[in-house]
């Protein structure tokens, strides 16, 4: 797949991450196939203009890096909010054992109180 990043950063004004809804003009993007014998068939997001305009450097993204930036966004977003939940679990241990001694303190208190 090194050939076809490069022939998808060649066509990029920007590097663009995950699945692009419009080119940077804010044309929508048609899905089409590739007729090239090294992407044969391989499906990419392209503006309607650039097809036309040809010497335009308007946006282009195959489909399937495209949902690769996908995924590997959605993993870093899991992974933070996996890290989020054991924070608070610990958060929570933390107060939890807290109130704990304070319960038991009370309750030495009450019975010291009650002899």
């Amino acid at each position: 797949m090194s050939s076809s990043l490069s022939s998808s950063s060649r066509f990029n004004r920007k590097q663009v991450t995950g699945v692009p809804t419009k080119c940077w003009c804010g044309k929508k993007l048609t899905t089409y196939c590739s007729q090239t014998d090294d992407n044969l068939y391989r499906r990419f997001d392209r503006c309607e203009i650039a097809i036309q305009r040809k010497t335009e450097e308007h946006l282009f993204k195959w489909i399937d890096e495209a949902l690769l930036d996908e995924t590997r966004m959605v993993d870093v977003k899991v992974m933070r909010l996996v890290d989020e939940i054991k924070e608070l679990r610990n958060e929570m241990l933390t107060k939890f054992e807290l109130q704990q001694k304070m319960m038991f303190t009370m309750e030495e208190m009450m019975k010291e109180k009650m002899n």
